[in-house]
């Protein structure tokens, strides 16, 4: 990888192309938003056509802003999104795979299997297809940036969550592995853990679950909520915008989270 400096100010994105998977609502709209600002040209894939309206809403004036609906469990879909992608923007420069399902509560062996792999199709499958519809078009062009948020769970366990947990890990796998296959390439790729939010899968229910193990789990949250164990948004978001950047592509193939010094490990990289 290229040597780069770490700017001291807000980060930049200016010139970039950046394409958020699941940007409809939660972390994937909030990535939307601070990367627009920071100067990014977008591209925001959603589930569904409903959903796609709302993805851009708020972000009119600026860099452009191109909305796709592309289930990232339809290669077709994310083909599509690519290549209008390319004829409007003419390709993506960074990837944020934020696509995700949050799968089923309870113990791995009582989980209703359908859901449980529904999980892994989504988080892992997912972002494997994102990158594969994305990276040849990098590849191509001999630069780009793979974001892929993962969560802590991953890279140690959440019990009765598991479908959730394992996708994760194998997400900061998968991670690991393309990064050296990467590296030819002058591509980097990061798994990235914003921290514990107050979106999606950590935002506070509306309404006691039913299911006595989502429960469970919401009360953990609502502990967390309480001690202080939650990321605000923007602290998640900045060491997000700082990789999009490429100010820490050295660090490529590695987990990262919101609370690392991304500086001071560039630098230990020599």
């Amino acid at each position: 990888m290229p040597e780069v400096v770490m700017s001291q100010g807000p980060t930049d994105l200016s010139g970039l192309r950046v394409l958020v998977t699941g940007a409809a609502g939660g972390l994937g709209r909030a990535v939307a938003e601070a990367a627009h600002a920071a100067g990014a040209e977008l591209v925001l894939t959603t589930r569904t056509a409903e959903s796609q309206a709302a993805a851009a809403a708020g972000l009119d004036g600026g860099p452009e802003v191109v909305t796709a609906v592309a289930d990232v469990t339809n290669d077709a879909e994310l083909a599509a999104a690519v290549k209008l992608a390319t004829d409007r923007l003419g390709g993506i420069d960074v990837l944020i795979n934020n696509a995700g399902v949050a799968g089923p509560a309870g113990p791995a062996w009582e989980s209703d299997p359908v859901e449980w792999q529904r999980a892994m199709d989504v988080n892992l499958g997912g972002t494997l297809a994102a990158c594969r519809a994305v990276l040849p078009g990098m590849i191509e062009r001999g630069r780009g940036r793979v974001i892929t948020i993962s969560s802590h769970a991953g890279h140690t366990r959440w019990p009765y969550v598991s479908a959730y947990s394992v996708s994760k890990a194998a997400i900061n796998k998968l991670t690991e592995n393309l990064a050296i296959e990467l590296l030819p390439h002058d591509i980097a790729a990061f798994s990235y853990h914003p921290g514990l939010l107050d979106l999606g899968i950590g935002a506070a229910p509306a309404h006691e679950a039913v299911d006595p193990w989502q429960r469970r789990i919401d009360s953990w949250l609502a502990a967390q909520r309480r001690s202080g164990g939650y990321a605000t948004l923007p602290a998640a978001l900045a060491n997000l915008l700082r990789l999009a950047s490429g100010e820490a592509d050295a660090l490529t193939g590695r987990y990262l989270t919101y609370e690392d010094d991304l500086t001071a490990l560039v630098a230990a990289t020599g």
